[in-house]
């Protein structure tokens, strides 16, 4: 029963985004602390460190002089933002599950031109994923193991498919750093620093993005190719006008509600798919039991990345509000070339930290509030600020302990390192050369 946490966090959550009233999400935080601390030696070993250090590190910020009485609040309402952020757009599994057209976007995927194969499987990925979020994951990882099993593919064939695909969809979910208006990263460094906007930003983000897609054309191609020839599948994939009818019409609701409310885009969609998926179970088996169990049951499978999220939130505030950004702030301005040095040490620092554990939305925070700092001092910060951007976007490819790469775990059956490891390495080693070109490129352009 106490499953029923998650979805009850959740649900008080969408309320205070409705109503805008944060003694609801201070409620939401209450609820997912109940559930962690009911099952917490039920979560992964990664999660469960994470989650003591984030206590040691909350206990520090509790006696530190920096700190004051609001900082309490404002870590509750985050950590029950980011937390319900992933649990009510991990709900797109369910219609994954349910809806018989969505098995059929991969066939749609893998047909046509073998030139615009990764491409367009890259840019689907990404386009999705730029609503909703981490729900892309698990609808496009949702829909491929059930594709798979329609065809007598061998273990092996389905192993190096279910890669292939997989590494793709991962490769489009980076881009949405990197272009979408509704992504995290745009939200907090145009919230940190108004001066940059989305539309001043979108130009590198896009060049960016690119390189990535250049990089990883070829050989994931290949992969791709490999399945659609073991599935050997030419019949017209079924209901990709209906789908695409749905899908218009959820963005132009998500759009509505974006505008007509206070929500931005992503809180839009984090409402809307809850409800519509919701609303699709009870119409569908009309028992609001069953859809209730269904929804707590799916929540609890994602509970390791849910955790890690609300965990990186609070060590985010927490780490800003007792660490000396100012001085820090100060020293650097001080010398103009280090603005340069700033942004490959953000572009470095991110992904090295994701790489240790730490989630890229903690050194995103901490950086980000780093750079208002100099930019109040009048120091130019576009440089530092891509680089920030492209770090946090290559971070989500290669940390083994991020959201996305367990998901993919999760769905795979391979473990968390050989997703990050094993699968996007060498892709990571590649593509860093050119986003450095591309740092270099944007300090000329702004000296």
């Amino acid at each position: 029963m106490t499953t029923v946490l998650l979805p009850l966090g959740v649900a008080l959550e969408l309320l205070a985004l409705l109503s805008q009233t944060s003694w609801l999400s201070w409620l939401a935080a209450l609820a997912f602390l109940a559930y962690f601390l009911l099952h917490f030696n039920r979560l992964n070993p990664y999660p469960r460190w994470l989650g003591i250090i984030t206590l040691g590190v909350l206990v520090a910020a509790a006696f530190n002089p920096r700190t004051d009485a609001s900082l309490w609040p404002k870590l509750a309402g985050s950590a029950a933002y980011y937390t319900s952020f992933l649990g009510a757009l991990g709900l797109m599994q369910l219609l994954a599950k349910r809806l018989p057209q969505l098995s059929e976007l991969h066939k749609a995927l893998l047909s046509g031109s073998k030139v615009v194969l990764y491409p367009r499987y890259v840019l689907t990925a990404g386009s999705i994923g730029s609503i909703l979020n981490f729900g892309m994951m698990n609808l496009l990882c949702g829909t491929l193991a059930t594709h798979l099993r329609r065809y007598p593919l061998t273990d092996l064939q389905r192993r190096e498919g279910l890669r292939s695909v997989m590494v793709t969809t991962l490769r489009g979910f980076a881009l949405v750093p990197l272009l979408a208006p509704t992504s995290v990263t745009i939200a907090i460094i145009s919230r940190e620093m108004p001066e940059l906007s989305w539309s001043s930003m979108v130009p590198y983000g896009a060049v960016a993005a690119v390189m990535m897609i250049l990089v990883g054309w070829r050989r994931e191609t290949r992969g791709l190719l490999a399945l659609r020839d073991d599935i050997g599948d030419t019949t017209r994939a079924e209901g990709m006008w209906g789908l695409l009818g749905g899908s218009l019409l959820g963005l132009m609701l998500i759009g509505l509600l974006a505008w007509q409310t206070v929500l931005s885009a992503p809180q839009s969609a984090m409402l809307l798919v809850p409800v519509g998926v919701t609303l699709y179970l009870l119409w569908r088996d009309r028992s609001p039991k069953q859809a209730l169990g269904e929804i707590a049951e799916n929540m609890s499978s994602m509970h390791n990345e849910m955790f890690i999220f609300g965990c990186a939130a609070l060590l985010g505030g927490a780490l800003g509000a007792i660490a000396p950004l100012e001085e820090i702030a100060a020293w650097l301005a001080a010398e103009p070339k280090y603005n340069l040095l700033l942004a490959v040490v953000s572009l470095f620092s991110t992904i090295t930290l994701a790489v240790l554990g730490v989630a890229p939305i903690v050194s995103l925070s901490l950086i980000a509030g780093l750079l208002s700092q100099l930019a109040l001092l009048g120091v130019p910060i576009m440089t530092p600020a891509v680089g920030l951007m492209c770090g946090f976007s290559l971070a989500m490819i290669c940390s083994p302990f991020g959201p996305s790469t367990l998901i993919l775990a999760r769905y795979s059956g391979e473990t968390p390192f050989r997703v990050a490891f094993g699968w996007n390495g060498r892709f990571v080693a590649s593509v860093m050369p050119l986003l450095l070109l591309l740092l270099f490129a944007t300090y000329w352009w702004h000296s």
